[in-house]
């Protein structure tokens, strides 16, 4: 299992109260520094929306727009590409193109008195508009492109499995899924 400093993975109510806690500095943070150099994207409506968000972010880092951001997983382990990790949890998500297959993962896993006291352990749920009693939550309809790349990720799995074998990637299980963050936040310091 890979582990992640300071969290118990096998706790859902840890992970959500140290995942607020952390979304919680990031959040303020973000809020002090300003929309100039901070950047608040929220992670589903990335995976639904990569083209709006990805030109968004482009846009707000300055650089020049390039079609290749949407197509990550042509450069996995390529000289000048994506490199991999091995030990990061959600490599084996990268491989693939965006789909819809990690907005959901997570839905059945929490154990039901956690869901049952999810707005007194993750209040940013609330602050950041999701409702925290959603399971599963209503993220809204993706862009056609990721309905098509999801769809081809589920008919296609073998090929998948066989990618994360190719790059030797511990493959997420559904008991082994921890809630993952909502929000990305970019800095800008230029």
């Amino acid at each position: 299992m890979v582990t992640i400093t300071g969290f118990d993975l096998s706790s859902y109510r840890q992970c959500l109260t140290r995942w607020n806690h952390a979304i919680s500095l990031m959040y303020d943070q973000c809020k002090e520094v300003g929309p100039s150099r901070c950047l608040m994207v929220p992670y589903e409506q990335l995976v639904l929306h990569p083209r709006d968000w990805m030109k968004k972010i482009l846009n707000w880092l300055d650089v020049p727009w390039n079609e290749s951001v949407l197509h990550h997983e042509e450069f996995i382990n390529k000289p000048g590409g994506v490199p991999l990790s091995k030990v990061e949890r959600s490599s084996d998500q990268v491989i693939k193109p965006v789909n819809l297959e990690a907005l959901t993962k997570w839905v059945g896993q929490i154990p039901t008195d956690v869901v049952r006291d999810m707005p007194d352990i993750a209040p940013m749920l609330s602050k950041l508009g999701y409702n925290p009693y959603e399971n599963p939550p209503v993220y809204g309809a993706p862009d056609s492109v990721v309905s098509d790349n999801t769809r081809r990720v589920l008919v296609r799995k073998d090929i998948w499995e066989a990618k994360v074998k190719q790059f030797a990637l511990e493959q997420q299980t559904p008991g082994s899924i921890t809630p993952e963050d909502d929000f990305t936040t970019m800095t800008n310091d230029a």
